[in-house]
């Protein structure tokens, strides 16, 4: 049990109305329906609340006094002030999914650059699985061990390892997360910036998941969503 973030797509509503809306496309998911579908029906959450904190939506530009907007948040306490350029849903046309992308890849390809041209000045590295497959049973004892510091004596890892600042930015782990062309990799961050763990689609179907294909499957849903269609950020308790 515990608490996680979903998208909720929903018909055109009014503001008035929003809550109700997400309480009906939510409710055949509940716990304790009482039109259970069979004997060993088991729901998805027990209370749910508006709330997008940690994953806000852009507003388009021209668009931030647009009163369909929801800029109020059931969580959080006191209720956080958002800037007029950031809201917890609204119309799936005036969210503005493309910045908060755009600013992702070029995030994504400095620091791409800048791994690239750090790792340069030591020998190649390896990733941890290499070792860790090398001792053939990482997971016990010694052999993990031997993993490890067979991982972390590369220079590199070194280097990274003694510099928190520069671990923080290329991860401990760095030639899983940078040994891929520079498009790949920028891909495959901006694919992650929008996902919520789980989706409730427009056609009222739940779906939970993470990795390249639940990314790719959540943006081209919000991509493909008509413009007046409601998006909101909810938090449920699982």
């Amino acid at each position: 049990m515990g608490k996680q973030r979903m998208t909720v797509c929903l018909p055109p509503v009014a503001p008035d109305g929003l809550r109700q809306a997400i309480e009906g496309a939510m409710a055949p998911f509940r716990y304790d329906r009482e039109d259970r579908p069979h004997p060993d029906w088991v729901g998805e959450w027990s209370h749910w609340f508006v709330s997008g904190a940690g994953c806000l939506f852009d507003v388009l530009p021209g668009h931030e006094d647009d009163s369909r907007l929801v800029r109020y948040d059931e969580w959080t306490e006191p209720p956080e002030d958002l800037p007029p350029t950031r809201c917890h849903g609204g119309p799936r046309g005036i969210l503005d999914l493309d910045a908060p992308r755009a600013a992702e890849a070029r995030r994504a390809a400095e620091t791409w650059t800048a791994y690239r041209d750090f790792a340069d000045r030591y020998p190649p590295a390896l990733p941890f699985h290499h070792f860790a497959e090398r001792a053939g049973t990482p997971d016990a004892g010694d052999a993990r061990e031997a993993a490890v510091a067979a991982f972390l004596e590369q220079p590199l890892i070194r280097a990274i390892e003694a510099d928190p600042a520069l671990e923080e930015r290329f991860t401990s782990d760095p030639a899983l997360h940078f040994d891929e062309a520079l498009e790949t990799y920028v891909a495959r961050q901006v694919a992650a910036v929008l996902p919520t763990p789980a989706l409730l689609t427009l056609d009222g179907r739940w779906v939970e998941g993470g990795g390249p294909d639940y990314e790719r499957m959540f943006n081209a849903c919000l991509d493909g969503l008509p413009g007046d269609t409601m998006v909101v950020r909810v938090l449920y308790h699982s």
